[in-house]
């Protein structure tokens, strides 16, 4: 049997690797991969924004098994940071790109309850 189907995944906070932090780790993570992951998870929300789903899973590094699960609650707050981490590196071009789905998110029409008519 192939051992890759057998890798059990934690769940972390997506806080732990996303927003500012003094952990070295997370800091020399971000410093060599930060541009991809921002990006990749700005294009996550912004499927599940285009699917109407109500979360993002990413796995953040596959030598950590560690997943990081974002709510729809929190896509405009990770959306902010990630904005901000490609403004400190002056690229300009991928905030434009984060504002379009920002306002994706603005303007999608709310989910209608389901309405249910009384047989009786």
């Amino acid at each position: 049997m192939d051992d890759s189907t057998n890798k059990a995944y934690r769940e972390v906070s997506w806080k732990r690797y996303l927003l500012k932090t003094e952990q070295p780790r997370v800091i020399r993570f971000l410093e060599s991969r930060g541009n991809e992951v921002f990006y990749q998870v700005s294009k996550s929300i912004e499927n599940a924004i285009t699917n109407r789903l109500d979360w993002v899973v990413l796995l953040i590094h596959p030598n950590m098994k560690n997943i990081i699960k974002i709510n729809k609650k929190d896509y405009v707050h990770v959306l902010n940071r990630a904005n901000e981490w490609f403004v400190s590196k002056e690229k300009y071009e991928i905030c434009s790109q984060i504002k379009i789905i920002k306002s994706k998110l603005e303007n999608q029409p709310r989910k209608t309850p389901i309405r249910f008519e009384t047989l009786i």
